[in-house]
């Protein structure tokens, strides 16, 4: 799942720029997304303080305010890429401060132009999560990481971790709830499986084949969309 913000407050721009961009994530790189949609900079604020972003898509000029310099003072040291559009350039001064990861001038942005932005903010993502969580065991808590997760398995809301090194971890939650906590490279293949896509070395009908010699399942119906979507990952992160 990636999680998107977009502050914009031309509201008909913002419904043209929010279809765009469904329809890139979807169509292009084969991913689910969540989209949250802000008119100010103050509710983006507090959205960004309390929820998940993968990628900020900002307008330059926000009620006459330059988002460019809000984001110096109030994004300092948060690594959350930003997209920034305009239709004036030359507000873009100071773009060098700022975590940019993309430039788009409203007027040009197309289907080529939007995928090498979503594509440059989705691998600074990726760098930038350390793959580090906490997960609770009873009253125990441990450390995992993402990265070293092959495969999750799911059967009446008790999740099993499957690790790279052959360990297994015994949650409970639901795997809807757990998959919001993950990083884009996870797909949900299977109701009842999700899986690591750097750890898979190959599919046939109907599996994944990963490093382990591990095999996790594909639903002969769903078989197609799952592979585009793996392939969509392969080809553009």
């Amino acid at each position: 799942m990636v999680y998107v913000a977009i502050c914009e407050d031309d509201e008909a721009y913002c419904e043209i720029i929010v279809h765009k961009i469904g329809c890139c994530l979807s169509e292009r790189f084969r991913m689910e997304f969540h989209l949250d949609i802000f008119a100010d900079l103050a509710a983006l604020q507090v959205h960004l303080s309390q929820n998940r972003v993968d990628v900020l898509f900002l307008d330059i000029m926000i009620q006459n305010e330059n988002a460019m310099d809000w984001s110096v003072v109030h994004l300092a040291g948060k690594s959350t890429p930003i997209i920034f559009m305009t239709s004036h350039p030359e507000s873009a001064y100071n773009i060098s401060e700022t975590n940019c990861c993309y430039y788009l001038v409203k007027s040009r942005i197309d289907e080529v132009s939007l995928t090498r932005a979503l594509q440059s903010a989705l691998q600074k993502t990726a760098k930038k999560d350390p793959n580090l969580t906490v997960i609770k065991q009873g009253n125990a808590s441990r450390v995992i990481s993402y990265a070293d997760i092959l495969y999750i398995e799911t059967f009446n809301n008790n999740l099993t971790l499957h690790f790279i090194d052959g360990d297994k971890i015994n949650i409970y939650s639901s795997l809807k709830d757990f998959a919001d906590r993950l990083p884009p490279n996870f797909l949900r293949c299977h109701k009842s499986f999700m899986v690591n896509m750097n750890h898979i070395v190959g599919y046939a009908p109907h599996l994944f084949f990963l490093k382990t010699g591990s095999t996790v399942p594909i639903p002969p119906k769903r078989y197609k969309h799952v592979i585009d979507c793996y392939r969509g990952y392969l080809e553009n992160m």
